[in-house]
């Protein structure tokens, strides 16, 4: 085979273990991971030198402890991918309480002195509202005076003396449907089997190969970071350190088919 490089990071496939084995089925296996840019495996050879008392050379350095793990480099972090490796489930819910904080509004500067908000508030549950100056007002259920404010619908009103002041409304409003992931109360670490396919081609770029990298046992390690939040989209990278292999097998086996 010849030396080769790789066009493409790959794309990954992680099978849960349940009773020992890996299991490929849709309830236990994950993937897809979205925008992988990298995928980076490394192997790190530890020895304990032993020291000659005769000599500044050490007379010998016997291997003590091997380490490995699969670096991936995601564009983005799938929320589902999240869940997988922290031991949740992504629920599908319906008529779920959803919270708006600090939404912005104008009150208008002629009549009628009202605004339109994104949602209809949940009126049975609380409602606050806050100037500039982060003072709060009163809500109220019949014609609101200066710096009071009533709720019907997804319709706030205000008093024509508060015209032109903006002001924050913080409330909750019940979404017809939503999806839920995230910390469980007692996360657990899955074993996994990690399996990357990919492309890769020969140094004389006459053969190409289609490769795959197959961990036969590994766990997450590090830092597991959910989907940040901002304005700039950041990378996230999963750590998966490698295991002591079944029986037999390679702790890390890679394989190469040439593309005809």
């Amino acid at each position: 085979m010849q030396p080769i490089y790789f066009q493409k990071a790959g794309k990954i496939r992680l099978n849960k273990y349940v009773n020992g084995v890996p299991v490929m089925s849709p309830e236990t296996t994950f993937t897809r991971a979205g925008i992988v840019q990298s995928i980076q495996a490394n192997i790190t050879i530890n020895g304990t030198p032993i020291q000659d008392g005769n000599s500044l050379w050490n007379a010998a350095n016997p291997d003590t402890n091997i380490e490995g793990n699969v670096v991936v480099t995601l564009g983005t972090m799938p929320p589902d991918l999240y869940a997988f490796i922290m031991g949740d489930t992504i629920t599908n819910l319906t008529n779920v309480p959803f919270p708006v904080n600090d939404e912005e509004l104008l009150i208008p500067t002629a009549s009628p002195y009202t605004v339109t908000l994104k949602h209809a508030p949940d009126t049975s549950r609380p409602i606050i509202l806050v100037d500039a100056d982060a003072s709060a007002w009163v809500k109220v259920s019949a014609t609101p005076a200066q710096g009071q404010y009533s709720v019907s619908a997804a319709t706030a009103t205000f008093n024509s003396a508060d015209a032109g002041k903006s002001v924050f409304i913080t409330y909750d409003y019940t979404a017809t449907n939503g999806k839920s992931f995230g910390l469980p109360k007692n996360p657990q670490r899955k074993a996994l089997q990690l399996i990357v396919s990919g492309e890769a081609t020969g140094d004389d770029e006459s053969t190409m190969y289609e490769v795959a990298l197959t961990v036969d046992k590994c766990k997450v390690q590090g830092t597991i970071s959910p989907p940040q939040q901002g304005r700039e989209p950041q990378t996230a990278s999963v750590t998966f350190n490698v295991l002591k292999p079944r029986g037999n097998n390679r702790a890390v086996d890679y394989l190469a088919v040439p593309i005809v």
